[in-house]
């Protein structure tokens, strides 16, 4: 059989960045973290499903990804967790072949996009294969949320159709570690951290979200080997994830919920700070921002002189996402432009999540 889906990437406010060590192979965060969906930066997948030995084949972006290669097997260790839970599938050999419409692996969340089409897409095999697993494992948004989380943890954040603001809650943190539980209750951990959508594109149509390409070149430091690092070195990564989560993260919803542009980027911008500065006092130190994502933030600063317009964000890389609302797109979008260039600035809104196509 064959499907083709789509899913979008998103951006977070309230990072993502650490994952509880007991539980790490189960992508269980440290702590909770809101994105929104967005419209137009997507991946679409097409996975084919065959009877075979088991075996995974993989295309991005019209290049075949060698079994060597870490991108190959980044897929195949999801796709063999899978195969754990659901022998079925090792009676498939899979095709998966991948596009993105906007740089891989530089800061702007492929692998997002990219494991929540994966997930969306084996979602729709299984319901095939093995209809008694599909129903007890990934007939719903939020039971999909976790079987993506496996493959890439931001990629939990672009599962629910609805899209728009999407909360990832981190769930149990058990100090046990899975091997030591029965399968009841690996699974209950592993069902508590799940995301959902709080409020769809609809709520807040005059934000606008816009991309700013400074470097579309892979990241020399991975996201995954970068929070590993975080979590192991520096001394306030737990207060810092404590703080986020029981003051930011509820403010942030909050601010969101009544559409309050002024609160809702000065806390974005204070979690973009937060995350750059724990990677900064990780050892050996982490640096993602250059100088022209620095000139992308004194830019915003002037802009918000007289009136707070415009909030900046970064993810673990250089480039920016900069929110604003409607009335002022024209005005950042200048000073943007003014930076990296017209072509480097791209504008969309809050969208849908993953979906077939």
């Amino acid at each position: 059989m064959k499907v083709r889906v789509v899913a979008p990437t998103n951006i977070a406010v309230v990072k993502y960045w650490g994952k509880y060590e007991l539980w790490e192979s189960y992508h269980i965060p440290y702590k909770s973290s809101a994105s929104f969906v967005v419209q137009d930066l997507t991946t679409t997948t097409q996975l084919s499903v065959e009877p075979g030995k088991g075996q995974l084949f993989f295309t991005l972006n019209g290049e075949v990804i060698p079994p060597e290669s870490k991108q190959y097997r980044y897929v195949s260790t999801y796709v063999q967790k899978l195969r754990e839970l659901t022998p079925v599938l090792q009676r498939y050999d899979l095709y998966v072949e991948s596009e993105n419409n906007f740089p891989t692996a530089a800061g702007f969340a492929s692998s997002a996009s990219g494991f929540a089409a994966m997930a969306k897409a084996l979602q729709l095999v299984m319901k095939e294969l093995d209809e008694e697993f599909y129903n007890a494992y990934m007939s719903d948004d939020i039971s999909l949320s976790v079987f993506a989380r496996l493959g890439s943890g931001s990629a939990t954040r672009s599962i629910p159709e609805d899209g728009g603001f999407t909360v990832w809650w981190r769930g149990t943190l058990l100090p046990v570690p899975p091997e030591r539980l029965n399968e009841r209750s690996r699974k209950n951990v592993m069902f508590s951290s799940y995301a959902e959508s709080l409020f769809p594109p609809q709520h807040w149509p005059a934000l606008r979200i816009i991309y700013v390409k400074v470097d579309s070149a892979e990241k020399k430091v991975k996201s995954r080997a970068g929070m590993k690092k975080t979590v192991e070195t520096n001394p306030l990564f737990k207060q810092w994830v404590e703080y986020e989560e029981r003051e930011v993260l509820p403010a942030v919803i909050d601010s969101v919920e009544r559409r309050d542009f002024e609160r809702f980027a000065q806390l974005v911008m204070h979690c973009s700070h937060g995350l750059h500065a724990m990677m900064r006092y990780t050892y050996p130190s982490i640096e993602y921002l250059n100088d022209t994502s620095r000139k992308i933030m004194s830019s915003v600063e002037e802009i918000n002189e007289k009136e707070v317009k415009a909030a900046y964000t970064f993810d673990a890389g250089p480039n920016a996402v900069v929110f604003t609302l409607q009335q002022h797109e024209a005005e950042v979008v200048s000073a943007l432009r003014e930076i990296v260039g017209k072509d480097n600035v791209f504008v969309t809104r809050m969208g849908k999540g993953a979906r077939s196509e």
